[in-house]
């Protein structure tokens, strides 16, 4: 490591740069000497608190210049000091140290060299010249020191406008902070052997690329979750860490050494913040293909640092959409990301040398692979993070193109709509073994959490979420068990335990191997039911600690978590290569039921209609169920006519009356209209006494006259509930 002298004779501003640049790792040398020209200086209070060494060597403590130039001479000897660095000393070196340290000099002017440079032009001298001159460029030089004042070969210049409204101290400022950012990049570029002289002229070496090796990373993130350690561990194995506005400000709390961006760019951030990282010097040095020996020489010419990894991730769009009413409001507006975007489309473009780091949940595996592998990623995981990079870009713009359309659409489904979906897991299989399957979510987390069983199939997941949907329709303690994604019994009851044995009762055959939803706490006792015959799944919003421990002494039995709170999203099925889009079937009831036939229903058959036109909701369709108040006791789902439905719940009844007594209450909902009254006929050989439909067939009169004749009770709903 090179060990660094720095002579000052003012604040020390540039020294305290370049401090800071060696806490963060990125000097590539060692401050170990400062030299000050005035004993109360601000450097020199800057240096004690750092601990370097200081010594204050003025020119009236020797009989001429010479005896300094010695004194200088032997001091930076004695520290054994490979790089003198003047930042902001105002006297002029001797001859000795000159030719002792000649291509080992650097100094910080604040103007462009050779213009507005020599003796006298120092201080606020510069900026007034600026400003006589009428220039309309400024800035700043890093140059190798010779005998003529503010001459040299230039090693590094960077250019700040002079606008309308400057003064001599604004531009000053605006002059320093570039100073600031400038001095230390020379710094380290001549302490890793990239300056080299050429007579005049100074030639910045190419940065050595090692395949896969992360030097440097750039993290820009909305989500800050396990950023502050995997930034530790970044800059544990050596990595130059480069960080914009709050993401910085969060790493420098929590003491991790960060490189601010513009001391990268060169440039500060505008616009509030809206352009910050879309920059050249930044996405040249993701972009740049390191095996490309052009590019690597265009890199250097135009001074690019690579960049080797980047930590991004967005601003929330959908969380804040989700705030406002409009996704035209200017608050969500903002919450379009540009810039992040841009990064890891860049840096997944070029994963043959950049890293992209979308979630923290890919932070440890990350971190791992570089400690075991001296800092590099290898090809494979680079891929795998681009593909993660893209679909992260993908679902982004897909939510902000569908927020964007639903507003201007005005609630009507729009022109396109792009669906972002992630792979929450693969399937075992898909509906049968020779096809495959997987399960996705917009967010690439499942909907559920499973606390035991075995793995998940296709058809499990089908059966699970709509056994869930329709227990939740129910606001009484209710089971409801599905078999082929259908009900084969639904309940409800004064307990949890009550709904689900009538759910169970209502036809066992079809409930052996079926999947349960119950809509309260399992408890232990109904662990202990449902342990005492064959389930395939339990779905609750929350299991009892003791209940678990029952239901998990069998292995295979899936238990699954939801959360009540579920929001129901479009419905999404596939048509061949077409797709169909709808609104869930979310409401139960359309409006005020009317009553279509001569009697009216008794308050218990009115309860049971109630129950019944439920439960008959969530049944495929021709569905027919038949209830008494609290249970089906019949259902007939997916047949192709609707009499053929009404005589297989029938059927159904009828072995459900083979176990227990004729219901004191039996009432029949339909999903839709009857078309003729031989279902109706059908019912009253059953023994309904209510049925509850849509209506609206061209045939309703026929359907209330067989209702009448019967003595039938009949309502109709005005809504229809199919459900293929």
């Amino acid at each position: 490591m090179k060990r660094i002298a720095v002579f000052v004779s003012g604040e020390g501003t540039n020294f305290q740069a370049l401090l800071n640049a060696h806490k963060a790792g990125r000097l590539g040398g060692e401050i170990t000497l400062l030299v000050s020209s005035r004993a109360g200086a601000g450097a020199v209070a800057r240096a004690k608190k750092a601990g370097v060494r200081t010594e204050i060597v003025t020119l009236r403590d020797f009989a001429g210049s010479a005896g300094m130039d010695a004194k200088l001479c032997a001091l930076c000897r004695e520290n054994k000091i490979d790089l003198v660095c003047l930042a902001g000393y105002m006297l002029k070196l001797g001859p000795k140290l000159l030719k002792a340290y000649s291509g080992a000099i650097l100094n910080v002017h604040p103007a462009l060299l050779p213009a507005f440079g020599g003796k006298g032009m120092y201080g606020m001298n510069v900026h007034r010249a600026v400003l006589e001159s009428g220039a309309k460029i400024s800035g700043c030089t890093v140059h190798f020191v010779t005998s003529d004042y503010d001459s040299g070969p230039v090693a590094l210049q960077e250019t700040v406008p002079v606008l309308d409204a400057d003064s001599p101290e604004t531009l000053a400022a605006r002059v320093l902070a570039r100073e600031h950012q400038i001095f230390p990049k020379a710094v380290a570029l001549f302490c890793a052997g990239r300056l080299k002289l050429k007579g005049s002229r100074v030639e910045t070496l190419p940065e050595k690329i090692e395949p896969g090796k992360v030097k440097r990373a750039l993290l820009s993130v909305s989500d800050k979750a396990g950023l502050a350690e995997f930034a530790r561990g970044l800059s544990d194995v050596g990595v130059e860490i480069v960080s914009t506005s709050g993401t910085a400000k969060f790493l420098v709390e929590a003491g991790v050494p960060v490189r601010p961006l513009e001391t990268l760019t060169g440039f500060p951030e505008i616009l509030g913040g809206r352009v910050k990282t879309l920059h050249p010097m930044v996405h040249g040095g993701i972009l740049l293909r390191r095996s490309d020996p052009a590019q690597t020489a265009e890199a250097a010419r135009f001074g690019l640092e690579p960049i080797d990894m980047l930590v991004v991730n967005l601003y929330p769009f959908s969380r804040t959409l989700a705030k406002h009413k409009s996704a035209f409001e200017p608050e969500v507006i903002e919450d379009i990301d540009i810039g992040g975007v841009a990064l890891i489309r860049a840096g997944s473009k070029n994963h043959e040398d950049v890293a992209v780091l979308t979630e923290p949940a890919d932070y440890p595996a990350a971190l791992e692979e570089l400690r075991a592998n001296a800092g590099a990623l290898s090809s494979a995981t680079r891929r795998r993070l681009a593909v993660k990079g893209f679909a992260h870009t993908a679902a982004y713009d897909g939510a902000i193109a569908a927020g964007l359309a639903g507003a201007e659409s005005g609630g009507e489904f729009p022109e396109a709509v792009t669906i972002p979906l992630r792979r929450v897991q693969a399937m075992r299989y898909g509906e049968n073994p020779h096809q495959k399957a997987a399960l996705y979510s917009p967010d690439g987390k499942p909907s559920f959490e499973q606390l035991h069983g075995k793995e998940l199939s296709f058809n499990n997941i089908l059966d699970s979420a709509g056994s869930w949907d329709a227990v939740l329709d129910f606001s009484e303690p209710a089971a409801v068990i599905f078999k082929h994604v259908t009900p084969c019994g639904a309940a409800v009851g004064s307990t949890l335990e009550e709904a689900f044995e009538r759910a169970r009762d209502c036809d066992p055959l079809s409930a052996f191997g079926g999947e349960i939803a119950v809509n309260r706490k399992v408890t232990p006792k109904l662990a202990e039911m449902i342990n005492s015959f064959f389930a395939e799944i339990v779905t609750a919003p929350d299991f009892d600690p003791e209940a678990l421990k029952i239901l998990t002494q069998k292995k295979n039995i899936r238990l699954l978590r939801r959360n009540p709170a579920q929001k129901r999203a479009l419905v999404i099925r596939s048509a061949g290569s077409e797709v169909l889009l709808s609104e869930p079937d979310a409401q139960i009831s359309g409006g005020e039921w009317k009553s279509a036939a001569k009697r009216v229903p008794s308050p218990e058959e009115l309860r049971a209609l109630k129950f019944a036109w439920t439960a008959c909701k969530h049944v495929r369709s021709n569905a027919i169920v038949l209830v008494d108040e609290y249970q089906t006791v019949g259902i007939g789902a997916g047949q192709m006519s609707r009499v053929d439905a009404v005589k297989l719940a029938g059927m159904k009844l009828s072995q459900y009356m083979e176990r227990k007594p004729k219901p004191q209450t039996l009432v029949m909902a339909s999903d839709a209209f009857f078309p003729f009254r031989d279902s109706v006929d059908e019912a009253a050989k059953l023994g309904v006494t209510a049925i509850v439909q849509p209506g609206g067939s061209q045939r309703d009169a026929e359907s209330i006259q067989a209702a009448d004749e019967r003595g039938i009770a009949m309502l109709f709903t005005g809504m229809r509930h199919f459900r293929h």
